[in-house]
C-alpha cells in the first residue's frame, strides 16, 4: 500500500477505499475537497496529535497600545459615481474618542473608491474609537472605522493561548537594589560548597507570595478573532519589547506530510466522502440496475453515518486529551 504524503495522494487513497476506479464514486471533486477540509477541521479540534505547544513571540509596535489607533477598516469604498471620486492620498480626519494626533491617508482604485487606509500617526490618549472621515473634494459614500489597540494579532493556525511569560521581572532582575539581586549577590558564592535547598526554597516562597498577591497576567483569547487581549498597564512596556505567549497551533499537513498517514483521519475522511456519495444517491430508492441488481443509496448513507458516529466516539474516548477536573 502506498503511503499518502500529499493532499492529492490522500484524496485518491480515500476514493480507492470506497472502490474507485472499479466503482464510480458519484461525488464532485470540489465536494471531496470540502470533506477533506471538514475532516482536518474535526481532527485539529480533538486529536492530541493534531496540535502542538509553541511559544509565540511578538515585538511590540506603537499601535499595540490601547490608547492608540491600531488600524482603520474600510467598510465601504464610496458610491462609485464618477463625480464623487476620492483622490489617492487624501487625508484622514479623526474626531472624538478623547485623544488626538491620529493621521493617515487613503489609497484608491482607478474608479476613485477607497481601497485601504494608511496610518501615518497612531495618535494617543484615545479612550474609545474615534470617528474617521476623509478630507476630500469630491468623494462621497466611503465608510471607515478606526479601532484602538490593546491586543496582539496571532496567526490563524493558533487555536489556543494559555498564558504569557511574566513581564514583571520578578524572579530575574538586573537591578542591584532588587531583593533577587541581593539574594544572589550574598548567597551565590557559597552554593558550590553548601546545599542549594534553602536558596531554591526561598525563591519558590517568593514566587508563591507573588502569585498570591498579584497572580498571573490576565489574558483573553478568542480563536475566531485571532487576537490576544492582554489586561495590563501598558505603561510598563516599551516599543520593541517582546511578548512571549504559550500557545497551541495546528500542525500543517503540507509542512508535516506524516499527518496524511494518520489512520483515524483516513477512516474519518473516507466515511465523510461515503456519506456525501450516499446523500446524492439515496433519492434513487431501490433503483434496479441491469441484471436485476437493486441499488440503494440510502443504505450507503446509513452505513457512512454509522461509521462517522463510531469514529467520533472513538476520537473522544481514545484520541482526545481528557477535560480538566475543576472543584468548586
Amino acid at each position: 500500500m502506498s503511503i499518502p504524503t500529499t493532499r492529492e495522494a490522500f484524496k485518491q487513497f480515500c476514493l480507492r477505499k470506497l472502490g474507485a476506479p472499479v466503482i464510480e464514486i458519484n461525488v464532485d471533486d470540489d465536494q471531496v475537497e470540502d470533506r477533506i477540509d471538514e475532516a482536518l477541521s474535526y481532527y485539529s479540534d480533538y486529536h492530541f496529535d493534531a496540535t502542538e505547544k509553541i511559544y509565540f513571540k511578538h515585538k511590540l509596535t506603537a499601535n499595540n497600545w490601547p490608547d492608540k489607533i491600531y488600524h482603520v477598516m474600510v467598510h465601504t469604498g464610496g458610491d462609485g459615481n464618477t463625480s464623487h471620486k476620492y483622490a489617492n492620498g487624501e487625508t484622514l480626519v479623526f474626531t472624538g474618542g478623547g485623544g488626538s494626533g491620529g493621521a493617515g491617508t487613503i489609497t484608491t482604485d482607478a474608479n476613485g473608491q477607497i481601497v485601504s487606509a494608511n496610518l501615518t500617526d497612531y495618535g494617543d490618549n484615545y479612550a474609545i474609537n474615534p470617528t474617521v472621515t476623509v478630507d476630500t473634494v469630491n468623494g462621497q459614500g466611503g465608510v471607515l472605522e478606526a479601532e484602538l489597540g490593546g491586543f496582539i494579532e496571532l496567526p490563524d493556525n493558533i487555536i489556543g493561548a494559555v498564558s504569557i511569560f511574566d513581564i514583571s521581572g520578578t524572579i530575574i532582575s538586573q537591578d542591584m537594589f532588587s531583593i533577587q539581586y541581593q539574594i544572589a549577590l550574598n548567597d551565590i558564592w557559597s552554593l558550590s560548597s553548601y546545599s542549594m535547598i534553602p536558596y531554591y526554597t526561598t525563591l519558590n516562597h517568593m514566587e508563591l507570595i507573588r502569585q498570591l498577591l498579584t497572580g498571573s497576567q490576565p489574558i483573553r483569547y478568542q480563536r475566531h478573532r485571532d487576537r490576544l487581549q492582554i489586561d495590563m498597564l501598558w505603561d510598563r512596556m516599551n516599543v520593541g519589547n517582546y511578548i512571549v505567549g504559550e500557545c497551541y497551533q495546528k500542525i500543517d499537513p503540507n509542512a508535516f506530510p506524516d499527518v496524511w498517514n494518520d489512520w483515524w483521519l483516513q477512516q474519518y475522511c473516507t466515511a465523510l466522502i461515503k456519506q456525501q456519495w450516499g446523500n446524492h444517491l439515496k433519492k434513487f430508492k431501490e433503483q434496479r440496475l441491469p441484471g436485476g441488481v437493486v441499488f440503494s443509496g440510502q443504505e450507503i448513507y446509513d452505513e457512512a453515518h454509522e461509521e462517522i458516529m463510531k469514529l467520533e466516539k472513538e476520537m473522544i474516548n481514545t484520541y482526545s486529551i481528557p477535560n480538566a477536573i475543576f472543584i468548586g
